[in-house]
């Protein structure tokens, strides 16, 4: 074969054989995402350069060695709107943060629930699970600070990443890397600490210490580990309000029993993160690229666009790994189907108590949808009709008081309360 009829390196063609379990990772996505209230979002392929320059720090690794910038062959003059210097995105965070004020999604009913799927491009050395144009799918939800959300982004990655198998070895590593009162008392300590090893650090993290020494705690290479093991733990020096919130987060996974691992070295890459960061990992995958999916809160990148204070948290995954791991497992792609049964609720108790009863109803293996949100129940109704459950679950104030839930036929609408503890029985007869 010729040289040049080749793909460019880091990139690669998806033949039809892994067709089928992209389709399944896909429809996964999609299901679960929908089910938890989830819009889908498409944003271009490139955007302006500033969107990304603005959002990820302009000393940030992916805007100063990964972007790809857009050219045209064409030597033709063009408006000076035009003239603006575009790039393939490296991310999607930013792109749909531009989305949501340019359509004035403030204005929709909060939280907005968003998520994606889709390709990116980064400049990189190509390796293992590692390319130049990869695919990522995620989710955004943007207007609601509640420590239960941060659980609830978590809780629907670990729900897709049961649903296609993965769930055995999976940890979730968490940390706060705390708000605008706690950042510059981390700063100053780890400045303090890493001045002593600048000589040691390799020549990224000399840079890192005079941009943004909390970003240090993210290299990889194992010379800059050995003097991480030494550092400040971030945790430590959490103010109380982020303490507190932090707390929560745990308390609800617990809740959730959600595997996980408080790693008080994780920061993640990029600069817009605050408070929570988390990333889920392969116990037994030790390679530094061992993550198959990571996020986080970003509560000032809304203001840094020029709009209001908007709280806002979001996961990436990365698909090709995820794809990947999947066939190491030998997973098998079942044939796919909807959910048989919806959960949904009204009111801040309910939703509360939604989660553990999800978390049940998944354990004993019934195939369950979950609008989490703040809709009307009409609205949830609709969307467990259009999801084509057979059961709607509905829960209110006074049923979560009650440990109890009414139980709706969707074919008839008869509907009848049940208690909790008899639910799981009442479901398995009806679904016989």
């Amino acid at each position: 074969m010729a040289e040049n009829l080749r793909t460019p390196r880091g990139t690669k063609d998806i033949l039809p054989e892994e067709q089928r379990t992209w389709l399944f990772l896909a429809d996964v996505v999609q299901k679960k995402c929908e089910s938890f209230g989830c819009g889908r979002i498409e944003t271009p392929i490139f955007e302006y350069g500033e969107i990304f320059t603005k959002s990820l720090g302009q000393t940030s690794d992916i805007v100063t060695k990964e972007m790809y910038q857009v050219s045209r062959a064409s030597t033709q003059l063009e408006p000076d709107d035009e003239k603006r210097i575009l790039v393939l995105r490296p991310e999607f965070t930013a792109g749909i943060v531009r989305s949501y004020l340019e359509h004035g999604m403030k204005t929709w009913p909060q939280p907005v629930k968003l998520y994606y799927w889709g390709p990116i491009f980064r400049y990189d050395r190509p390796q293992a699970g590692r390319f130049r144009q990869s695919h990522q799918f995620g989710v955004e939800i943007i207007g609601d600070a509640d420590p239960l959300t941060d659980a609830f982004v978590i809780y629907l990655g670990y729900q897709i990443f049961k649903k296609i198998g993965l769930e055995k070895n999976l940890i979730v590593d968490i940390n706060s890397i705390g708000c605008s009162l706690c950042r510059p008392k981390m700063k100053k300590r780890l400045t303090e600490y890493f001045e002593k090893f600048l000589s040691t650090l390799c020549a990224d993290c000399n840079r890192r210490f005079v941009e943004n020494p909390l970003r240090i705690l993210d290299c990889k290479e194992e010379k800059c580990q050995r003097v991480l093991r030494g550092a400040p733990q971030v945790v430590d020096m959490l103010c109380e309000t982020c303490k507190n919130n932090f707390k929560q987060i745990l308390e609800n996974l617990d809740n959730l029993q959600i595997p996980y691992n408080l790693n008080p070295r994780l920061v993640r890459g990029l600069d817009y993160y605050t408070r929570t960061v988390f990333e889920f990992l392969d116990k037994g995958d030790t390679s530094r690229q061992s993550a198959l999916l990571g996020g986080g809160r970003y509560d000032n990148l809304i203001k840094i666009f020029g709009g209001p204070d908007t709280p806002a948290i979001g996961f990436a995954a990365g698909i090709e790994r995820i794809v990947t791991k999947m066939k190491e497992a030998g997973i098998e792609i079942p044939e796919i189907k909807t959910a048989d049964v919806c959960l949904v609720q009204i009111g801040d108790k309910a939703r509360k108590k939604a989660l553990s009863l999800l978390s049940d109803l998944e354990e004993a293996g019934i195939d369950v949808a979950c609008i989490l949100g703040k809709e009307s129940l009409k609205g949830q109704l609709r969307m467990a009709s259009r999801l084509k459950a057979k059961i709607c679950l509905i829960m209110g104030q006074r049923e979560a008081l009650d440990q109890s839930v009414i139980v709706r036929d969707m074919e008839d609408g008869s509907q009848e309360t049940i208690k909790l503890k008899k639910l799981i029985d009442v479901l398995k007869d009806r679904l016989k």
